[in-house]
């Protein structure tokens, strides 16, 4: 314990600048008394004044010190230093939290942390191609950044939805409701690449920092943890939380393509997935060594599994993708979280939630972890389980409106109806902000037909659905979710209608799920439905 409270104590003394502080007040006395000792005699001073002098430096210190523990230097000026926000690694059972977070523009300012948006950064390569390096540098600097427990990171959908946006910064600003923006660019040429960011204090449009990278392809890890670094450093965060995602890999060409699976891999619709696979597996042929790449290919044959494909080829690749990526770096987050899925889907629950304690150890704030989890214990049928990790992952990311609108129907599902409404009001805000920004986007959509049904708007809900279904006929996740909508609104005819359509799509469904998701109540007696369900089989052990 004394260790422990120690190694506390000298986080938040280098947290709050207090050993930067001591060592440029050494190095400025000691130059000082030196340039005393030189001019004091030929000034003809008296022989006691350099020893006043010395004696005052050694005064000051301790008041620097206290200064400096006390205060902070931010963009509006100095200020009280802002207190560390408690840990959020809560119980899994304490789901009765307060409710009142929300993510529009004013109530995130009840959240005490610091809020910054990472923009796109634009391809100045003059290749489209590159377009991919890019979006995946900002993605990568983004994940280091949300390591960081006292900053709220704007998530990526939200943030790459202004990529190419004639907006101005504190326009941006005001439409994310953050404080702080990173913006720049890249240009790829041959082996080496240029990276210009800047870091801008959106209240008054100033430049907080600001740098330049020249470097070889190899060195592309070292700029971009760099980065992070310098922008936790100017908002004067702790710079102990800010580390190097690992599992990386020396390989280029295996970088490039894992950056492109997980640009695949975020659309989420069958064609991503499969593009998804495609780039995964060259990265790791690229290089068998890389552990991130086996992550992202488990997560993605997961849920091909869970949607997808009924073969039992996803399955077996999920699981040894997962095992792979463990092998490779036991210490890695997301290799924990990729193998605590792949064995949730293949219904051993006990040892995924395992891995996933054993994920969020690593990384509290891991929102994928945090929302794969969720999904794993609602299949379980632990639903208050799954509306607190739920809960914890909307605050990893408060933008993000997946795990609200997941945690929306739990809570309803539990009786609590109150602290349903809550949620549902928190989710659906958090929806029409993303469609505002991209009125097509199909996750968005989807969800949102059942959060505005749950709040009354029945106009808005059937037009949600439908505009997904135009969008996107064939995709298995969007025929699932118009399912439920129109189960929950009582229309029986076309939820069977559309549940045939899905089933014929791919003859498979996540039993689990469907078991414990009261959005088909209406329809679960059905003798259609039931015939239906009956072929599809389940996995759990």
């Amino acid at each position: 314990m004394a260790e422990s409270g120690l190694k506390t104590f000298w986080s938040e003394l280098r947290r709050r600048k207090v050993v930067k502080a001591a060592i440029v007040y050494v190095v400025v006395a000691w130059l000082l008394i030196q340039i005393a000792e030189v001019i004091f005699e030929p000034l003809k001073l008296p022989d006691w004044s350099l020893t006043l002098v010395i004696v005052l430096a050694a005064l000051g210190f301790p008041l620097a010190l206290v200064l400096a523990w006390a205060f902070e230097m931010s963009p509006e000026g100095l200020q009280r230093d802002r207190a560390q926000v408690p840990d959020r690694g809560a119980s899994p059972e304490e789901t009765r939290e307060d409710e009142k977070s929300t993510t529009d523009a004013a109530r995130t300012r009840k959240d005490e942390r610091r809020a910054i948006a990472v923009l796109p950064l634009a391809n100045m390569s003059g290749d489209p191609e590159n377009e991919f390096f890019s979006d995946g540098i900002t993605e990568e600097i983004l994940n280091l950044l949300a390591k960081q427990p006292e900053l709220r990171v704007v998530s990526r959908t939200s943030s790459f939805s202004f990529k190419n946006t004639t907006l101005d910064v504190p326009a941006i600003a005001r439409k994310l409701g953050v404080d702080i923006v990173l913006e720049g660019s890249v240009r790829r040429a041959g082996n080496r690449v240029r990276i210009v960011a800047q870091l801008i204090d959106a209240a008054n449009d100033a430049h907080l920092w600001s740098d330049s990278y020249d470097r070889e392809l190899e060195d592309i890890f070292a700029v971009q943890t760099d980065i992070a670094k310098r922008i936790v450093d100017a908002m004067n965060l702790d710079p102990d939380a800010c580390v190097e995602c690992g599992g990386n890999t020396s390989d280029i060409a295996a970088y490039d393509y894992y950056l492109r699976g997980r640009q695949y891999f975020h659309q989420v619709t069958a064609t991503g997935f499969r593009f998804a696979r495609e780039m995964f597996q060259k990265a790791i042929d690229a290089d068998p060594g890389f552990a991130r790449a086996y992550a992202g290919l488990a997560n993605l044959e997961s849920f091909t599994a869970q949607w997808i494909d009924p073969t039992p080829q996803p399955l077996e690749a999920a699981d040894a993708a997962s095992r792979k990526a463990l092998e490779l770096a036991p210490d890695l987050p997301e290799a924990h979280s990729a193998r605590g899925f792949a064995l949730s889907v293949n219904g051993s629950f006990d040892a995924a939630a395992e891995e996933f304690e054993k994920a969020l150890q690593l990384d509290p704030m891991n929102y994928e972890s945090l929302y794969l989890y969720g999904r794993t214990r609602f299949a379980e049928g632990n639903l208050e389980h799954a509306a607190a990790l739920w809960k914890r992952a909307h605050e990893a990311q408060p933008d993000e409106f997946q795990s609200a609108a997941l945690r929306t129907q739990v809570l309803f599902s539990l009786g609590r109806d109150e602290e349903a409404r809550e949620s549902n009001r928190i989710a659906l805000e958090a929806v029409e902000r993303r469609l505002a920004l991209n009125p097509d986007d199909v996750r968005a959509l989807m969800l949102g037909g059942c959060l505005a049904h749950y709040a009354g708007r029945e106009e808005d809900g059937r037009a949600m659905t439908e505009r997904a279904l135009e969008l996107a006929p064939d995709d298995a996740g969007v025929l699932h979710n118009a399912t439920c909508y129109y189960s929950n609104i009582g229309d029986v005819g076309r939820a069977i209608e559309i549940f045939e359509r899905r089933i014929a799509l791919s003859r498979t469904l996540y039993r689990e799920w469907v078991d414990n998701d009261t959005d088909f109540d209406n329809i679960r007696d059905h003798p259609r439905f039931i015939e239906l369900l009956e072929t599809l089989p389940r996995r759990s052990q």
